[in-house]
């Protein structure tokens, strides 16, 4: 990724309508909104229609569209939007599980560096385990949180809650994540040293 200042220039660019900054901001965004768009929907076609929109959006009302400190924060804030507003719109969409998750990349790191490489896996499948044991709110919170570095205020915003809920579900999600790991390392530890 690029530094604060050349994603300022690189937006500003894209406002005044220069085609290789819009291009250059897909480039570096349309994976990362189609995994978070996984993570406020299931179903795909919707996230698909909705991306696609962002982006024609984008293009046409790039002259009225303000700074940003965030490219990220901006595109992922919209498409969340959009969404929203789709499925309150389409009975069909309303209708859809919002909080559907697909298997996401584990949160946190391994603290026992000395554990050999088959007792690493086999932690870092008991954490896999244990997130997909979090609540689906829990879930998008360590992913907004960690996967995708945003701040608790972003986090906030992006889920529709206050900061106090935002902090909230972090904070529980790792606590339970902690306890996983922790009770898993002991038996681990008695398995191997006892």
């Amino acid at each position: 990724m690029t530094s604060h200042h050349s994603h300022t220039a690189l937006w500003d660019a894209f406002r005044e309508g220069e085609r290789w900054a819009f291009k250059r901001i897909y480039e570096l965004y349309a994976q990362e909104l189609v995994r978070y768009g996984h993570k406020v929907t299931s179903d795909a076609r919707l996230i698909e229609d909705s991306i696609h929109d962002l982006f024609i959006e984008l293009w046409q009302s790039r002259t009225r569209l303000s700074e940003t400190d965030s490219i990220k924060f901006y595109l992922f804030r919209s498409l969340r939007n959009k969404i929203t507003r789709a499925q309150q719109r389409d009975e069909f969409y309303a209708a859809t599980n919002v909080d559907n998750f697909d298997n996401a990349d584990e949160a946190g790191t391994i603290e026992h560096q000395w554990i050999s490489d088959e007792r690493q896996e086999q932690l870092l499948r008991r954490l896999r385990e244990g997130y997909q044991t979090l609540s689906p709110r829990q879930q998008q919170a360590i992913d907004l949180r960690f996967t995708h570095q945003f701040s608790n205020e972003e986090v906030a915003q992006l889920m529709g809650v206050n900061y106090q809920s935002a902090c909230r579900f972090i904070y529980t999600a790792l606590k339970t994540l902690r306890e996983t790991v922790r009770i898993f390392s002991m038996v681990l530890t008695m398995l191997f040293f006892y």
